[in-house]
């Protein structure tokens, strides 16, 4: 039960991700003042999850 979850959130992270990366494209080709919050978020957000889970695995040494 608690893989199915796991499966569940990662697929829904990857939809969310793949999102951002069409909604950026969007604000970039129609020239909106948001893109650059957008293409922040996109770049940052994956490298913050990357580095939560490195410091996560660090500390319970795996």
């Amino acid at each position: 039960m608690k893989d199915r979850i796991k499966r569940i959130l990662a697929l829904a992270l990857v939809i969310f991700l793949v999102a951002m990366v069409f909604v950026t494209l969007y604000l970039a080709v129609t020239g909106s003042p948001y893109f650059l919050g957008s293409l922040y978020v996109t770049l940052g957000l994956p490298l913050l999850l990357y580095a939560f889970l490195f410091i996560y695995r660090i500390l319970n040494g795996k």
